[in-house]
């Protein structure tokens, strides 16, 4: 009877040590979920060649895409951490929010204008209207309508207000839309609306089919200007190395994009991943458009950001003082993952 009070006991003991190991096997192959806010649009081509190759599952993680049609969406569920990452422009609905102590961390460069021959973001006019000599100059673009994209307080309106500083033209000479850059360009081709703030590779797509051409580059009036910014939301920011795990792999797709679309090396395999998984299927306009300009260790342009507050705040779109854009920058992640990285 002892033997076999013995025996079940062992069995019990062994039961209890698989169902032990199964649970740590289980708990080790459960990886950290991080929600990314994203457009959707072609100006997450780096991103996408990050996520598609793999570099986030490398690190541990199960980055899982939310999707929105701009990046005022995500600051919302970013301060609730609803959202652990995303992209978005410093706009206005940003700096609103860090006006109002939610603790959005901005944490590394997503896109920015690098210098006079940077046309990433353009002001683009209708064809038949720069072939006429209609339209030459922005000063030309009094009286007539213009696309901003879907709202005030975007870099549309940034641009467009040191375009019209420039140009000795108010706000008041010019009729104002917001369409979607889909919307735009369906609108510039029936004639409906005659210009609109563009991107790449829009604007080689709108090139390409005789819809518009460039007028004015972002780059010639907004040198340095961050195009978009990357954050985290507070609770992110605090979950030990998971934000540089992060870091390091969205620094890997900045970099292959660059590696791709700069010097050439591996082009076909990224354009045949990107026309795969984003809207742009043509080739000819992935090869043809201006490259998209990411800080390769992520590093950010504080004085941009503070100048683009300030200019919202003018325009009436930011309520209240200045914010503190010092507190919310937060480097710590790019920099240690350029320590594991090495700097480009």
């Amino acid at each position: 009877m002892a033997t076999n009070l013995l025996r079940a006991v062992l069995r019990c003991g062994a039961a209890a040590l698989l169902l032990v190991g199964a649970a740590q096997f289980a708990a080790s192959q459960t990886k950290p979920v991080v929600k990314l806010g994203v457009s959707g649009r072609p100006d997450q081509a780096f991103l996408e060649l990050a996520y598609r190759r793999g570099y986030f599952a490398e690190q541990g993680l199960d980055v899982q895409y939310v999707q929105a049609g701009s990046g005022n969406e995500f600051i919302a569920p970013l301060a609730m951490n609803q959202l652990q990452v995303s992209s978005g422009s410093p706009n206005a609905s940003l700096f609103n929010a860090l006006n109002r102590g939610i603790d959005i961390r901005i944490v590394a460069d997503f896109a920015h204008l690098e210098g006079p021959d940077d046309g990433l973001v353009s002001i683009v006019v209708r064809k038949d209207l720069i072939e006429s000599g209609a339209v030459k100059s922005p000063a030309d673009l009094r009286g007539r309508t213009i696309s901003l994209g879907l709202g005030r307080g975007q870099y549309s309106y940034m641009l467009t207000n040191t375009m019209l500083e420039r140009s000795r033209l108010k706000w008041s000479d010019l009729e104002v839309r917001n369409l979607s850059f889909a919307d735009s360009l369906a609108a510039m081709g029936n004639k409906a609306i005659d210009a609109g703030f563009m991107i790449e590779p829009l604007i080689a797509a709108a090139r390409k089919r005789g819809i518009a051409e460039i007028l004015l580059k972002g780059g010639a009036v907004e040198s340095g200007a961050h195009l978009s910014i990357l954050l985290f939301s507070p609770e992110f920011a605090k979950q030990g190395d998971l934000p540089t795990k992060f870091m390091t792999a969205y620094l890997k797709g900045a970099r292959d994009y660059y590696d791709a679309f700069f010097l050439k090396k591996g082009q076909d395999a990224a354009i045949d991943l990107l026309i795969q998984h984003l809207p742009v299927k043509d080739r000819d306009v992935w090869l043809t458009a201006m490259p998209q300009y990411t800080d390769l260790n992520g590093r950010l342009n504080v004085p941009d950001i503070k100048r683009q507050a300030e200019v919202y705040r003018k325009l009436g779109d930011v309520s209240g003082p200045m914010p503190n854009i010092d507190k919310q920058v937060d480097t710590r992640f790019s920099e240690a993952a350029v320590k594991t990285l090495g700097t480009r």
